[in-house]
């Protein structure tokens, strides 16, 4: 949903179903495929100036003219490297906007504080209507990420650098808070190069909340949901929606106070 824009209130309802297949211990397929029930995005006529290449700005298109979307479709194969780096690549339909491949490593040893990542990716913009077809716009995108426990409240800092989808350059701060119940909330900020070209709102910035699916199902599950807010959607800062991360993948290298009850 969207309010506050010159096209007033907007809002979607959409079914998604999920699948999962493992070709082996180290791979999957994975995709997500989703069908409008009901919308007002025939009211959304308004888009944003950009002078920097549209990869977000034209959401709406995206979202008025789906039905059935193939929002994600891809394989996925991760490595243990060594006793503390992992590697992961992937490649497919990787979002609802964007197709292509990418890889990341991560150096994490078990029950530290501290974890480091890197991750690239060859992209290439989908058609609006998120079926098979491809847009002329591609690009590299990527970033290295220093991860931090801090240890203040179960707060979680994150530093990323690296190349944004409008190929523009800069870096993301990112701190988030676990609470016991497994919910994560946390804020976001990315400041880049762009400047004067971003537009109306400066930077990009946002908040959003995750919450594990055990929550809502009586059988245990290491899926989540995950609903986030911005105030502004704009082009510049604007980072792949990648289905997967290693520092995830690898949640259980941290112990954390796990052990704090029995002393």
């Amino acid at each position: 949903q969207s309010y506050g824009g010159p096209d007033g209130y907007l809002y979607q309802v959409l079914a998604k179903l999920g699948a999962q297949f493992r070709t082996d211990e180290h791979g999957w397929f994975s995709g997500s495929l989703g069908y409008t029930l009901f919308d007002n995005l025939d009211n959304a006529d308004y888009i944003a100036p950009s002078d920097l290449p549209r990869v977000r700005t034209f959401v709406t298109r995206y979202l008025d003219e789906t039905e059935v979307g193939i929002y994600n479709l891809q394989y996925t194969r991760t490595a243990r490297l060594s006793d503390n780096w992992f590697g992961m690549a992937y490649g497919g339909y990787l979002e609802q906007m964007y197709a292509g491949a990418g890889g990341e490593v991560l150096y994490r040893p078990f029950n530290s504080d501290i974890a480091f990542g890197f991750n690239a990716n060859w992209v290439r913009q989908r058609e609006f209507d998120t079926q098979f077809g491809l847009r002329d716009y591609s690009t590299w995108t990527g970033h290295a990420t220093a991860y931090v426990d801090t240890g203040i409240k179960d707060v979680l800092a994150q530093l990323s650098v690296g190349r944004y989808l409008a190929k523009d350059i800069g870096a993301t701060l990112d701190f988030s808070r676990l609470f016991d119940n497994g919910v994560r909330l946390g804020a976001y900020a990315t400041f880049t190069d762009a400047g004067d070209a971003y537009g109306e709102g400066s930077f990009d910035k946002g908040i959003y909340l995750s919450m594990p699916l055990d929550l809502f199902f009586t059988e245990s599950s290491s899926q989540r949901a995950g609903i986030a807010w911005r105030p502004l959607t704009r082009d510049g800062g604007a980072r792949l929606s990648r289905r997967y991360s290693l520092y995830g993948l690898t949640s259980l290298r941290n112990l954390g106070n796990y052990w704090e009850d029995f002393q």
